[in-house]
């Protein structure tokens, strides 16, 4: 009825690996979790470049109140690859 050890798991040859995108991390800024979008936040008298945060969904969410406050641009990397990308501000978002 139970094994004793599990069998190990099959991982697919090398030439079958599908990589994602490498401008995109495996990790977000906030958790281990993947990012689901990245937040351009537009400079400050204290920071004179634009910064970008690659946030997981639940961080994104519970951040969105700050985001549309600070005027922040935010990119879907859901998206299907067949979709133009959507730029957005988080107002907008924060309202659909």
């Amino acid at each position: 009825m139970f094994r004793k050890e599990a069998p190990a798991p099959q991982l697919p040859p090398l030439g079958q690996a599908v990589f994602t995108d490498p401008a995109i991390p495996s990790r977000a800024c906030c958790c281990p979790a993947r990012p689901v979008v990245r937040v351009t936040m537009p400079p400050t008298a204290g920071r004179p470049e634009p910064a970008d945060l690659w946030l997981c969904g639940h961080h994104y969410r519970a951040s969105i109140g700050a985001l549309c406050a600070a005027g922040a641009i935010v990119e879907d990397l859901t998206r299907p690859a067949d979709r133009e990308q959507a730029y957005y501000t988080a107002a907008v978002a924060a309202s659909a």
